[in-house]
Protein backbone atom coordinates (compact mmCIF):
# COMPACT_ATOMS: atom_id res chain seq x y z
CA UNK A 1 0.00 0.00 0.00
CA UNK A 2 2.96 2.32 0.50
CA UNK A 3 3.56 2.48 -3.26
CA UNK A 4 0.07 3.89 -3.72
CA UNK A 5 0.68 6.48 -0.99
CA UNK A 6 3.94 7.49 -2.67
CA UNK A 7 2.12 7.74 -6.01
CA UNK A 8 -0.60 9.90 -4.47
CA UNK A 9 1.95 12.25 -2.92
CA UNK A 10 4.02 12.53 -6.11
CA UNK A 11 0.98 13.13 -8.30
CA UNK A 12 -0.33 15.72 -5.83
CA UNK A 13 3.00 17.57 -6.01
CA UNK A 14 2.87 17.38 -9.83
CA UNK A 15 -0.67 18.77 -9.81
CA UNK A 16 0.31 21.67 -7.54
CA UNK A 17 3.32 22.51 -9.72
CA UNK A 18 1.21 22.34 -12.88
CA UNK A 19 -1.32 24.69 -11.32
CA UNK A 20 1.50 27.04 -10.29
CA UNK A 21 2.84 27.10 -13.85
CA UNK A 22 -0.62 27.76 -15.28
CA UNK A 23 -1.25 30.60 -12.79
CA UNK A 24 2.07 32.20 -13.75
CA UNK A 25 1.13 32.06 -17.41
CA UNK A 26 -2.36 33.41 -16.69
CA UNK A 27 -0.93 36.37 -14.78
CA UNK A 28 1.26 37.47 -17.68
CA UNK A 29 -1.61 37.45 -20.12
CA UNK A 30 -2.13 33.91 -21.43
CA UNK A 31 -5.85 33.64 -20.76
CA UNK A 32 -6.25 30.27 -22.49
CA UNK A 33 -4.11 28.22 -20.08
CA UNK A 34 -7.06 27.02 -18.00
CA UNK A 35 -9.28 26.29 -21.01
CA UNK A 36 -7.06 23.70 -22.67
CA UNK A 37 -7.12 21.16 -19.86
CA UNK A 38 -4.20 18.81 -20.23
CA UNK A 39 -3.04 20.22 -23.59
CA UNK A 40 -0.77 22.86 -22.07
CA UNK A 41 2.22 23.97 -24.12
CA UNK A 42 5.24 23.85 -21.82
CA UNK A 43 7.43 25.19 -24.62
CA UNK A 44 5.48 28.45 -24.36
CA UNK A 45 6.22 28.47 -20.63
CA UNK A 46 9.94 28.09 -21.36
CA UNK A 47 9.80 31.02 -23.81
CA UNK A 48 8.02 33.15 -21.20
CA UNK A 49 10.46 31.92 -18.57
CA UNK A 50 13.33 33.29 -20.66
CA UNK A 51 11.61 36.68 -21.01
CA UNK A 52 10.67 37.05 -17.34
CA UNK A 53 13.68 35.37 -15.73
CA UNK A 54 11.75 32.55 -14.05
CA UNK A 55 13.41 29.38 -12.93
CA UNK A 56 12.94 26.15 -14.88
CA UNK A 57 12.76 23.90 -11.81
CA UNK A 58 8.93 23.82 -11.54
CA UNK A 59 8.60 22.18 -14.96
CA UNK A 60 11.43 19.75 -14.34
CA UNK A 61 10.16 18.73 -10.92
CA UNK A 62 6.64 18.45 -12.37
CA UNK A 63 7.76 15.93 -15.00
CA UNK A 64 9.87 13.97 -12.51
CA UNK A 65 6.99 13.74 -10.03
CA UNK A 66 4.51 12.78 -12.73
CA UNK A 67 6.80 10.08 -14.12
CA UNK A 68 7.67 8.54 -10.76
CA UNK A 69 4.05 8.81 -9.60
CA UNK A 70 2.85 6.78 -12.58
CA UNK A 71 5.71 4.29 -12.11
CA UNK A 72 4.77 3.94 -8.44
CA UNK A 73 1.24 3.00 -9.42
CA UNK A 74 2.63 0.34 -11.76
CA UNK A 75 4.99 -1.05 -9.14
CA UNK A 76 2.21 -1.07 -6.55
CA UNK A 77 -0.14 -2.95 -8.87
CA UNK A 78 2.52 -5.51 -9.79
CA UNK A 79 3.42 -5.94 -6.13
CA UNK A 80 -0.21 -6.37 -5.14
CA UNK A 81 -1.50 -8.56 -7.97
CA UNK A 82 1.66 -9.90 -9.63
CA UNK A 83 2.26 -10.37 -13.32
CA UNK A 84 0.34 -13.61 -13.79
CA UNK A 85 -3.15 -13.13 -15.26
CA UNK A 86 -4.78 -15.79 -13.07
CA UNK A 87 -5.02 -15.55 -9.29
CA UNK A 88 -2.31 -17.29 -7.32
CA UNK A 89 -3.20 -20.04 -4.91
CA UNK A 90 -1.42 -19.49 -1.65
CA UNK A 91 -2.37 -22.79 -0.02
CA UNK A 92 -2.43 -26.04 -1.96
CA UNK A 93 -5.66 -28.01 -1.61
CA UNK A 94 -5.57 -30.65 1.06
CA UNK A 95 -6.85 -34.13 0.33
CA UNK A 96 -8.75 -36.11 2.97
Amino acid sequence: MSWFVAAAILLAIATILDLTIRIRMYRIGYKWVFLLGGAFDYNEYHRARGRYGWSAWPVRVFWICALFGILSIGVGLVGRYGLHPTPRRTNPPTSK
